[in-house]
């Protein structure tokens, strides 16, 4: 258990310090930056022209889209992880698109405040797909959706744009006299973010508080609390006094700068995370540890079984698990046994968890498992789905972070047939080297999960 304890330490201690680094070195001289910035343009726009307003936050967003793109192509997601933020990356870029537009009409056209405009077609599109994020998200956190009481806390949250909304229809004659097109767009802005809104606040209350590796969930509601802030703001000002919007516009673009910020640093921090938790090349430890070092030269550090066939590993493996007293992690880097065998498995684990209360079951499967939507009542036992590709033919399980037991299949020489072995690992480098490989898919599973 201490080298479970110790190799996810070390990885919370480097997390720790990066997360450090993002609020101190980025996130906090980046706002007074932007505050700044807005102040010195109040000043120098003293005719209100509205040429400077969109630069500062078009310059964010687009940072924000490098980030992205970096993320995309040099990271190399996996798809479930492009599942998870395909809608904040279209968001991302609609924001951008209608904030290049906003800019072009103030500082090429010369309207000083172009509402309603085309730029607003991609604003409400972006709301659009982050709402379609944050509910697929809140689908993902079963706690939150059993939870009635936080979900009737996130119906606080859109009471404002219902307000202003239903505000907005009923005096649609005295606001709207000559312009059915700014009230369809307000009207559009209410509703969108009324619906935008209502995940967030359970969300923030699902989330477990001083987790870094979940920080970024933490970043994006911030920033749409912020974003439907300024939207309420905005259309509510242009409702009532075209004038008073003029003159503060300014203090608009920068509520949304700020959004658009908070929104730019939660991609930064799961790019951030991808980076700390990248286990190619610790993976490499699993194939090292199979068919090139099982011979009899190392059998006085590593104990090896040959089995006759695959049918066998399913009882040995049950057998094993006995041994554990408080945890077990168990990776199946492939599929050694059958789907049915592993399913029957994890029921056996299951019902152990029951019997002993203080057992701890971590499972790690290939993600075509989850088609059999695999999940356990019993909060002791979790089970996670990964996608990228180990190079071992291997199931690897750890008990108790002492015993390391290997069950997988080598190729024969002389045909294509392979002969399956079980083995009981007792170098210590090697078992370090694979607590640490489960906890770095383990915790970047959770900061794509959410769970």
């Amino acid at each position: 258990m201490k080298d479970h304890s110790a190799a996810r330490s070390k990885i919370l201690s480097a997390t720790s310090y990066e997360l450090n680094l993002l609020l101190r070195g980025i996130l906090l001289p980046a706002s007074l930056a932007i505050f700044f910035a807005y102040v010195m343009i109040s000043i120098i726009d003293v005719e209100r022209t509205g040429f400077y307003n969109s630069i500062p936050s078009s310059i964010i967003l687009a940072i924000g889209t490098i980030v992205l793109v970096k993320l995309l192509v040099h990271t190399k997601l996996e798809k479930i992880e492009i599942r998870r933020f395909k809608f904040i990356f279209i968001s991302l870029i609609c924001w951008l698109v209608g904030e290049l537009i906003y800019v072009y009409y103030q500082a090429y056209l010369g309207i000083a405040v172009p509402y309603p405009s085309i730029a607003d077609i991609f604003y409400l599109s972006a709301t659009v797909f982050l709402s379609f994020h944050l509910y697929n998200i809140l689908r993902l956190k079963k706690s939150i959706l059993e939870n009635k009481a936080i979900l009737y806390l996130g119906l606080i949250a859109p009471i404002f744009p219902i307000y202003l909304l239903a505000d907005t229809i009923y005096n649609y004659e005295d606001y709207y006299p000559n312009s059915i097109t700014e009230f369809v767009v307000n009207v559009s802005y209410y509703v969108s973010d009324a619906v935008v809104i209502f995940p967030c606040i359970p969300i923030i209350l699902g989330l477990r508080k001083n987790d870094p590796f979940i920080f970024h969930w933490l970043l994006i509601t911030l920033s749409i609390f912020v974003l439907v802030a300024a939207d309420l703001g905005y259309t509510f000002v242009a409702t009532i006094n075209d004038e008073l919007l003029i003159n503060i516009e300014w203090l608009w673009s920068f509520v949304y700068s700020i959004g658009y910020l908070l929104l730019t640093m939660s991609i930064l921090w799961f790019s951030k995370i991808k980076e700390i938790l990248e286990y190619k090349k610790i993976s490499e430890v699993l194939k090292s540890g199979q068919a090139s070092e099982i011979d009899i030269d190392n059998e006085a550090n590593e104990s090896v079984e040959f089995i006759e066939n695959s049918n066998q590993i399913l009882g040995i493996m049950t057998t094993v698990s006995e041994r554990a007293e408080r945890y077990i992690d168990i990776l199946f880097a492939q599929c050694v046994i059958q789907d049915s065998d592993i399913i029957k498995f994890i029921g056996i684990l299951e019902e152990r968890t029951r019997k002993n209360k203080r057992l701890n079951i971590r499972i790690l499967l290939p993600y075509e498992f989850a088609q059999y939507e695999l999940s356990s009542n019993n909060s002791n036992l979790s089970i996670q789905y990964f996608e990228r590709h180990l190079d071992a033919n291997t199931i690897t399980s750890i008990l108790d972070s002492e015993f390391m037991y290997i069950f997988g299949s080598i190729s024969e020489d002389t045909n294509s047939d392979f002969r399956y072995f079980v083995q009981h690992v007792r170098n210590e480098p090697k078992l370090l080297a694979s607590i640490a490989l489960f906890e770095r898919i383990w915790l970047l599973k959770k900061s794509v999960d959410f769970r």
